[in-house]
């Protein structure tokens, strides 16, 4: 008889620490201010770039303009940006680049040049060819460059292609169509 005392005595233990258990979390104080769900996953910011985050960094600038192309070598960050669906509206181009020159300058610590290509897709002649990107303007940009301190934030407002100033700052090239 002491064999099913002693079968019955863990049982009992056994169901107050579950009991227990379960209430222990409605006893914390974090857990009683928290009105919805946790995070599990929190994001960290980007102080350096490399090729193992570059997929991430560039989802997460949230950039208007398609994102055709990314190169990462040494210290330069090579991007191709598609102009398909906005043609020549200059404000969605300067914004995403100030955004993206944000996010180069002065998020990471180890990009020392930016190039940025905007580029639009080319019609193929006929079926047989592959389709191909037509360069319509180029920038570049480097961190040394004593206006990204005092007028990146005025660069989404920018005209670069009728302002001298903004075209020299961005060493501006322009494709002849």
């Amino acid at each position: 008889m002491s064999h099913y005392k002693r079968l019955l005595y863990a049982c009992a233990v056994t169901a107050a620490v579950t009991v227990l258990l379960s209430i222990l979390p409605l006893t914390d104080s974090r857990m009683k201010q928290a009105k919805g769900d946790i995070s599990v996953f929190h994001p960290v910011p980007i102080k350096r770039l490399s090729a193992g985050v570059i997929v991430d960094s560039m989802l997460g600038l949230h950039l208007e303009l398609d994102v055709k192309r990314v190169d990462w070598k040494g210290s330069v960050l090579s991007v191709d940006l598609s102009a398909e669906h906005y043609g020549n509206a200059v404000e969605e181009w300067m914004s995403d680049l100030q955004r993206l020159l944000e996010f180069a300058f002065v998020h990471t610590d180890n990009v020392s040049r930016v190039l940025v290509r905007f580029v639009t897709p080319m019609q193929p002649l006929n079926d047989e060819e592959i389709p191909v990107n037509r360069l319509l303007a180029a920038v570049d940009v480097r961190r040394s460059d004593t206006w990204l301190s005092t007028e990146l934030s005025n660069l989404s407002a920018a005209e670069p292609f009728t302002d001298e100033i903004w075209r020299q700052r961005l060493r501006l090239s322009i494709s002849q169509l």
